[in-house]
């Protein structure tokens, strides 16, 4: 392998492997193997939403980010 791809893996591996855990509402990878919302959260792309946010799951969620988006018939966009 050429250095600036050695470096670029290893740069994405320790940016997986340290950092805070999101909390309910930020956005996340749902293609990713494990899930990064932690304990109770799940990568979750809600109705009608074109991203993927970190929402409870189970009960309701308290972030907004986690409810549906307007839909296009509500004069809303897909995010």
């Amino acid at each position: 392998m050429t250095r600036p791809l050695m470096t670029l893996l290893l740069a994405l591996s320790l940016s997986t492997l340290g950092g805070c855990t999101p909390v309910e509402g930020d956005r996340c990878n749902p293609l990713l193997f494990s899930d990064e919302c932690g304990s109770g959260r799940k990568c979750t792309v809600p109705p009608n939403c074109a991203v993927a946010y970190c929402c409870p799951v189970s009960g309701p969620a308290t972030a907004a980010s986690c409810q549906a988006c307007p839909g296009p018939d509500d004069g809303g966009t897909t995010d």
